[in-house]
């Protein structure tokens, strides 16, 4: 038998130990994989205002040059692995509503704004926000009164004197529907507003005792946890609302609830107050275990 004819009759028996070889490399390196985390898409957190000081307070975390020529904060913020972003109307021309006559457009906001302070307008901003970023997160704030940090502890339940569910509301006197009719607003909007009435409420999915020891910490401001109240029949009410009924809908959603911001409050002690909200509950969480978005 030639060199040549051994080689080729050990070719066949050569060729399967390789195989074999790299068989047992690829089952072996499979396993010191490290596996894919459950929770490796991006995390967002939503935070929504309304009148001031809320839309001041929460500019450097909008991601619109207009409202926020100074940049961006959000991203990572905290290095808690979530991005955070903001939502709020503008009031021109002297950015004061208080300025204006109840229902005309400088009281609820610029026609270009999100979120003006109207029941229509609410709910289409709200879902299409909801829709895109599919926040994690969700934190409504808006303009309270006497207590600066007031934190709600529970939302809706309320009924007006008709079965109407949309009379559960105070009128925003704006446009052709003054109310949240079951014809003018999202059908999420009106499957919350008339499941959670005739006290019927949802509470706050915020860690608050975290949220209170925190700002109080800074000595800013007096903070409450509101236990007996909801956020009201106006439109504080209803955004606080919406938003305990996104975390409903949202099964990759872990918190969500709403705080009323004093009037008097002065912007720079809100935002750091806002600043210690979100430390308290971003530190609550791991992003990277969280679920995705569906």
């Amino acid at each position: 038998m030639t060199h040549t004819q051994r080689i080729e009759r050990c070719r066949p028996a050569a060729q399967i130990i390789i195989q074999l070889i790299l068989a047992i490399s690829a089952v072996t390196l499979s396993g010191l994989a490290t596996p894919t985390p459950p929770g490796s898409c991006q995390k967002h957190v939503v935070i929504t205002g309304y009148w001031p000081p809320t839309n001041e307070m929460l500019r450097p975390w909008s991601t619109d040059p207009e409202l926020n020529p100074t940049g961006w904060i959000g991203a990572n913020w905290g290095d808690y692995g979530f991005d955070v972003h903001a939502f709020f109307p503008e009031f021109p021309p002297d950015g004061n509503p208080m300025n204006d006559p109840f229902g005309s457009d400088g009281w609820i906001g610029s026609p270009a704004s999100d979120l003006r302070v109207d029941f229509q307008d609410t709910s289409a901003d709200f879902w299409r926000i909801m829709d895109d970023y599919q926040p994690t997160i969700l934190i409504a704030t808006s303009r309270g009164g006497q207590i600066d940090w007031e934190l709600e502890a529970s939302e809706g339940g309320h009924q007006g004197p008709q079965a109407d569910p949309a009379r559960d509301w105070r009128a925003d006197e704006h446009g052709a529907d003054s109310y949240p009719t079951q014809a003018s607003i999202d059908p999420r909007s009106w499957h919350a507003i008339s499941t959670y009435r005739a006290g019927q409420t949802l509470d706050s999915q915020l860690p608050l005792a975290q949220i209170a020891a925190a700002t109080r910490a800074l000595n800013l401001g007096n903070v409450d946890i509101d236990h007996h109240g909801t956020s009201g029949n106006y439109l504080s009410g209803f955004m606080g609302l919406h938003g305990l009924y996104y975390h409903q809908l949202a099964p990759h959603s872990v918190a969500a609830g709403h705080i009323h911001v004093g009037t008097m409050l002065p912007v720079d002690s809100a935002r750091a107050l806002m600043e210690a909200t979100l430390h308290a509950v971003l530190s609550e969480f791991d992003a990277q275990q969280l679920p995705c978005p569906n």
